[in-house]
């Protein structure tokens, strides 16, 4: 018999269509995505048991990291000896930086499945059953004792298992996900957790970026995007660094960089490190974001 424990924290995946948009579902009874489930996958009913609890129930574009930290402190609270794993329901809209920012304790906790759904489970071309179904079949026949997976059907059909620490955020005007080869995390432990990192900026670099116009009274990191050749608007982030002379404590990082050896590095990239950026090397954006977060445990 396999034991799954499944949390539910909202999403598309546990929302209805209604005239006002997509909203969560209000209902406590039997969450749709398991009746389903027991409809579609009699043969395994007698093999799977699932014990499901509400964290929350929010579209993901609306979550706040006081409310990750409540679903860290569940996961730290609470033994899981005895289950085979723990699937998370969870919205697409900000999948990527969850799944990374799990990653981070992942070695602490049992295997953890992250599902989620392009539309509301009510739609026949929804891919939310599918997500659901391939990590529950991951669990009964996955002896992984840890890590974080994504399973996700992208639009093209095919069904792809992230890893937590490679999935990136879906691009805009598209519902599939991919993975970066990238590096993992540095590894948290999950018992010392009491809370997130505050006052972290996450910028993209762009043409005509202007950094002056911030206001970094309550700021105390910055992480800049880099273009695809590990590189970013060099003049801007000098005099960026002429400001953080005036404040303590506020680091500045470019992410992410394939190559360590300068050789292989631009020369503005160069020089950027050897005034004092941290260069992120072979990270996913939401690795950097997430081990920043936590950079204070």
């Amino acid at each position: 018999m396999t034991k799954i424990k499944l949390l539910f924290t909202g999403g598309t995946i546990a929302s209805v269509a209604t005239k006002n948009g997509i909203l969560p579902s209000l209902s406590e009874e039997k969450p749709m995505l398991l009746k389903n489930f027991e409809k579609y996958h009699s043969d395994l009913n007698d093999n799977v048991r699932f014990d499901f609890t509400y964290l929350m129930n929010k579209l993901s574009e609306n979550m706040e990291l006081s409310e990750w930290e409540q679903i860290l402190n569940y996961l730290k609270s609470n033994s899981f000896a005895d289950y085979n794993g723990i699937i998370i329901a969870y919205g697409t809209d900000t999948l990527g930086f969850f799944a990374n920012m799990l990653s981070i304790f992942e070695e602490e906790l049992p295997p953890i499945y992250i599902v989620s759904s392009d539309k509301v489970l009510s739609n026949d071309s929804s891919n939310g059953a599918e997500n659901f179904t391939c990590a529950v079949s991951e669990l009964m026949n996955n002896k992984a004792k840890h890590g974080v997976f994504v399973p996700y059907r992208n639009s093209n059909g095919k069904m792809i298992i992230h890893k937590g620490y490679q999935i990136t955020q879906s691009a805009i005007l598209s519902n599939d996900f991919y993975s970066l080869d990238s590096l993992p995390p540095e590894h948290k432990s999950l018992k010392n957790f009491s809370g997130f990192k505050k006052g972290i900026l996450l910028l993209n670099s762009y043409v005509g970026m202007d950094l002056s116009i911030i206001d970094l009274t309550n700021v105390t990191s910055i992480i800049i995007t880099a273009y695809h050749g590990g590189t970013t608007a060099e003049k801007e982030l000098f005099k960026l660094l002429e400001r953080l002379n005036l404040y303590q404590n506020i680091s500045l990082s470019l992410a992410s960089v394939n190559y360590l050896d300068k050789e292989n590095q631009y020369a503005s990239t160069v020089r950027l490190q050897e005034h004092g950026v941290k260069i992120i090397y072979k990270k996913t954006i939401e690795t950097a974001y997430a081990e920043e977060l936590c950079s204070l445990i």
